[in-house]
């Protein structure tokens, strides 16, 4: 990554003299007259010019803006397009190194911006790591204290600031970020330092108290934590807190996966027997918990459940992810609503392939009427039955993001036991070799 320290060598540069304000055109001048066209009158102020100062401090937000975009390219955008916006990010992080971006300025921006933006707190966290300025650490403390719950109503955020203290370049900020760990006061902290620190790092009385805490942030990050730990090497953290108490449907849904993750199918099995508990701590995250680990004999239970939850894009991606038969008719049904079309495709292209460019019912009917015919149902992916193979071969999809390629990994994983830390985010990181050092993973 390329650096720079913020220049001191920036001048103040006088404006040139202010132009001059026009004389009103005569009253009976026709204003409708071709001969008058392009006289203007110019506002005194507007036309008076800026101090260099204040039009540094625009060239700043815009780039800060700019960066924030980028950012949302990095992370939700195509993975195709990652390497691309990674260029422009860090020519962005280096203007603002020329002119002058300081820890008090990106504070006061990260305050008003929208959090609940793909990509926003990545970007955020990578430029307090780029930024060298004395107590540029403490800044960024200051400001991720100053986060309440609101701004994390799924584990998304956690997520985002882990891997962006990952990337970036300061060692200081990447070690003050492991010892948050014990301050279960502020459990965005404790949240952040447990998705950066490795596994069998944090002793067992740590790893004890946090698996006590009451934030359900801490709950999902703590099960994250143990479930990247080698296979055969066991972390004790006595007192965990069961799934099923765990307060929103997100924050279970991530306690549940990385169970699975971990080998503890229970959460599939409670799912399975439509355990009104389970069903209830889920939601409709009970459909990604098929996705991760399910089979085809699931498929009136996936009907069952998609049936008893509201269609969002986040339903129908799992949905085809899932792959079963029996969801593709409600499938259909979204192609064909106003707002749901483009997600409903996507799905279907998810378990049947590319086989229609664009969303129409119609073509898909007859993709599906093609099908060949089956004594049992069987799970798709790409047109394919599900396997690691097919998994992999569907991972290739130019349109897919980083995060849409973790959740395929996370059923690789499920499926062979063992844990992986697969570089999806890192600047430079090629799709050809994540995948291949997942299937050898997989295998």
């Amino acid at each position: 990554m390329s650096v720079r320290q913020a220049s001191a060598g920036l001048r103040r540069v006088l404006p040139s003299p202010p132009l001059t304000e026009r004389e009103p055109p005569p009253a009976d001048r026709d204003l409708h007259a071709l001969a008058w066209q392009g006289e203007v009158r110019l506002d005194a102020e507007r036309a008076a010019g800026v101090t260099a100062a204040l039009w540094q401090r625009h060239v700043r937000t815009g780039l800060l803006e700019r960066a924030l975009v980028l950012g949302a390219d990095h992370r939700a955008g195509p993975h195709l397009d990652r390497p691309e916006a990674a260029r422009r990010l860090l020519a962005h992080i280096d203007a603002l190194a020329e002119a002058g971006l300081t820890p008090v300025e990106l504070a006061a921006f990260a305050e008003e911006a929208d959090l609940d933006h793909p990509g926003t707190l990545w970007a955020l966290a990578l430029l307090f790591g780029c930024l060298e300025a004395r107590g540029v650490e403490d800044a960024f403390e200051a400001w991720l204290t100053s986060l309440d719950g609101s701004a994390f109503p799924t584990y998304r955020g956690i997520v985002e600031l882990a891997d962006a203290i990952a990337t970036q370049p300061s060692a200081d900020l990447r070690e003050r970020a492991r010892r948050w760990a014990a301050r279960l006061e502020q459990p965005v902290l404790s949240a952040i330092a447990l998705e950066v620190t490795p596994p069998g790092e944090l002793p067992g009385d740590a790893l004890a108290a946090l698996a006590r805490a009451q934030s359900p942030i801490v709950q999902a990050a703590l099960e994250r934590h143990l479930s990247r730990a080698p296979r055969g090497a066991a972390l004790a953290a006595p007192g965990r807190a069961s799934w099923l108490d765990v307060a929103t449907p997100a924050f279970a849904h991530e306690v549940a996966r990385a169970r699975i993750l971990q080998r503890d199918l229970e959460p599939l099995h409670r799912v399975r027997s439509m355990d009104p508990r389970a069903v209830a701590a889920l939601g409709p995250y009970a459909l990604d918990v098929i996705a991760l680990a399910g089979d085809a004999g699931d498929q009136a239970l996936v009907r069952d459940l998609a049936a008893g939850f509201p269609t969002t894009p986040r339903s129908l991606d799992a949905m085809g992810r899932i792959g079963l038969p029996s969801l593709f008719p409600r499938l259909l049904a979204a192609v064909g609503s106003d707002e749901l079309h483009e997600d409903a495709h996507g799905a279907l292209v998810t378990a049947l392939g590319s086989r229609v460019a664009r969303p129409s019912v119609k073509a898909w009917e007859e993709v599906i009427a093609s099908l060949p015919a089956t004594a049992a149902p069987t799970r798709l992916r790409g047109g394919e039955p599900h396997s690691p193979r097919s998994v992999i071969e569907e991972m290739r999809r130019p349109d897919l993001s980083a995060e849409a390629l973790r959740v395929r990994a996370d059923e690789l994983l499920a499926r062979a036991g063992r844990p992986a830390q697969v570089a999806w985010d890192a600047f430079g990181a090629t799709l050809e070799g994540a995948l291949s050092e997942l299937a050898r993973l997989a295998r």
